[in-house]
């Protein structure tokens, strides 16, 4: 069984997707430390080897780990990598507005499809009640 460092990984990039490659892995490694699936001073994969995994131009894991370092969400050491970084505000902070953006993006969605309030509440209410028995 895989520990929780390696599932993030598990993703996978989508080069026809209407959001850009460096974003999509941006914001995999952020959900990661938001997540506390990556831990204060865990070592990133190297640009070398992201860009392996994920089959994509290292130059595009440069610019992802260059925002991450100049959002402060990791730190690089010369001749030793990238690590990430937890500034528990930042963190917090981070937390609150991936759910704003997540929940605008669902709920726009939904609404389109003509959902109304009382269905989306009541849809988010029976999946919190899913989620929270499978972390049992």
């Amino acid at each position: 069984m895989k520990n929780k460092k390696q599932n993030f990984l598990d993703f996978t990039v989508d080069v026809k997707a209407a959001v850009p490659v460096y974003e999509q892995v941006k914001r995999a490694i952020k959900f990661a430390i938001l997540s506390d699936h990556l831990k204060e001073g865990d070592k990133l994969m190297s640009l070398r080897e992201l860009s392996m995994k994920l089959q994509i131009n290292p130059n595009t894991i440069i610019k992802v780990y260059s925002q991450l370092e100049n959002d402060g969400y990791i730190y690089s050491r010369p001749g030793a990598g990238y690590f990430v970084k937890l500034d528990k505000e930042k963190v917090k902070t981070g937390k609150y507005r991936l759910l704003d953006e997540e929940t605008f993006e669902y709920v726009s969605k939904v609404s389109e499809l003509g959902f109304s309030m009382a269905d989306i509440i009541a849809a988010i209410k029976k999946r919190m009640t899913t989620a929270t028995h499978k972390e049992s």
